[in-house]
């Protein structure tokens, strides 16, 4: 049976004050959901925004019958940029609790979804490996018990998985209408402390490997050096910010590597989903 066609994405101004009921139905609607099933199709719905004809088609076939007696794409178009990620993690965080098979058909699944756009983006690089972490891969713990209250005098090797790290983000981290601006100024902001030692990032856009193993490195440092490392990442980004607001994009980016890095999102990060911190089923 060939596949429907996507539903048209225009739709009419909704009324003043409806867009936020709106948001809260289909948050509630995800709430509900505790089934591997319901959850592995509303988590690649979620995934899908913005949305490309041959992802939807994609996101068909991995929903299955679910597709055709749920609205799981509909709703997560109705979620703003403030609400679609805490989304996907309370639903993660289900996820996680499920059978070891379904969480790797979840992975599977997820990866066909990515590869359907015909390019893998960089925010689906970090949503991809947060589901990792989130699905049984834990991270790992840093020997050091002390994060050393001067920045210069950091390890090489740690400040060059933050210069690898920080040309990655740099694709997403500031950005406007979700496309990277000021790249170079914002990652020369986040390495100021190190500017004399002359380390900068092994690529100027530093692919998967890359990425993963500074991740990696990172996960290593100290507990108490890493939210160092992220406040520096937000800050930069708020400076060079016109508005000092973050776009949805580059706060996804950074909320993701907060969850990689086992780290708590700082205040100026944590206000940007201030609209939707709790699950609405809880």
């Amino acid at each position: 049976m060939p596949l429907a066609a996507p539903p048209s994405t225009a739709r009419a101004a909704p009324p003043p004050g409806s867009a936020r009921a709106t948001e809260q139905g289909a948050l509630l609607h995800f709430a509900a959901l505790t089934q591997s099933a319901e959850l592995q199709a509303a988590m690649l719905a979620l995934l899908l925004v913005p949305r490309t004809d041959a992802a939807w088609h994609a996101w068909q076939i991995e929903a299955g019958a679910l597709a055709a007696t749920t609205r799981f794409d509909e709703y997560a178009a109705q979620l703003s940029g403030a609400t679609r990620l805490p989304c996907f993690e309370q639903l993660l965080a289900r996820m996680a609790q499920q059978p070891l098979a379904d969480r790797r058909r979840l992975l599977h699944a997820t990866r066909r979804l990515m590869r359907a756009r015909g390019v893998v983006r960089p925010i689906d690089r970090l949503h991809w490996l947060a589901m990792r972490l989130r699905l049984g891969e834990p991270a790992v713990v840093g020997p050091d018990p002390l994060p050393g209250a001067d920045l210069s005098a950091w390890p090489d090797h740690e400040v060059q998985a933050i210069a690898d790290c920080s040309a990655y983000l740099g694709r997403l981290v500031p950005a406007e209408g979700g496309e990277p601006t000021s790249r170079s100024g914002w990652v020369e902001a986040v390495m100021a402390p190190w500017r004399e030692r002359g380390i900068a990032a092994s690529r100027p856009e530093p692919d998967a490997e890359t990425l993963a193993h500074a991740l990696q490195e990172l996960q290593t440092m100290a507990w108490m050096k890493r939210p160092v490392v992220v406040r520096r990442w937000v800050a930069a980004a708020l400076a060079r910010s016109p508005r000092r607001e973050l776009s949805d994009i580059a706060a996804d980016a950074l909320r993701l590597t907060c969850t990689l890095l086992d780290c708590p999102l700082p205040p100026d990060l944590a206000r940007h989903y201030s609209a939707a911190t709790e699950d609405p089923k809880r």
